[in-house]
């Protein structure tokens, strides 16, 4: 059986998470996560037909999904549970005055990286109260949007540059306008592609066939 480590919350003041702020050792580590990833379609119908072609446009933002559970009835922590939640909270949630925005976050679970991002949603659940009302326990839902560092963008976007060649092969459906909406972001630039392969038929692509999307001036 493995030796048991603690779920990690950084806190970082840079996209690039490279100038950490701090940090929050999760006193119970959760049950469970959920992560979620979205992909972005742009629907073509057919003519005379009733379903749709669903056509790639991008990858959407990854999402990440936790509960943290407080106690303060002195069996885990003496520390009050407001106290114990306000400390997540200004690590994560709270407006940082020296970049005028929240902080970048990452997940950390023994030596594995489990998200980085941004907090995108905070709700609490009080799930027992002494006689005066004063929280004993809760529960804390943590919802994060991922956040990529900027040289990581910056290489993301030279690799999928218009200002490179790129060959894609034609998949059933495809037609060149589209194609050239995904690799340019302009379907106008159809025209010049077809010349480029030499394409006397451009509106009927063959499945297969391989284009060459030449760098736009």
């Amino acid at each position: 059986m493995g030796k048991l480590t603690k779920m990690k919350i950084v806190a970082y003041k840079d996209p690039d998470f490279s100038s950490k702020l701090g940090d929050y050792d999760v006193l119970v580590n959760p049950e469970n996560y959920k992560a979620k990833a979205e992909q972005q379609f742009a629907p073509t119908k057919t003519i005379g037909s009733s379903e749709q072609t669903q056509n790639y446009v991008s990858g959407g933002a990854s999402l990440f999904e936790m509960i943290l559970f407080f106690d303060g009835t002195g069996i885990i922590s003496t520390k009050k549970v407001d106290t114990q939640i306000q400390e997540v909270k200004d690590l994560t949630y709270k407006f940082n005055g020296d970049i005028h925005e929240p902080n970048y976050l990452r997940v950390y679970w023994g030596t594995q990286t489990l998200f980085q991002g941004r907090l995108k949603t905070w709700s609490v659940n009080y799930t027992m109260l002494d006689k005066d009302g004063t929280p004993l326990r809760a529960e804390v839902t943590l919802s994060l949007v991922s956040s990529i560092s900027i040289k990581r963008k910056a290489l993301e976007e030279r690799k999928n540059s218009s200002d490179l060649t790129h060959v894609r092969t034609v998949l059933d459906g495809d037609n060149l306008p589209l194609m050239c909406y995904k690799i340019y972001g302009d379907s106008s630039h159809y025209i010049k592609v077809a010349k480029h392969n030499k394409l006397t038929n451009f509106r009927t692509l063959e499945p297969g066939k391989v284009i060459a999307f030449p760098p736009i001036i």
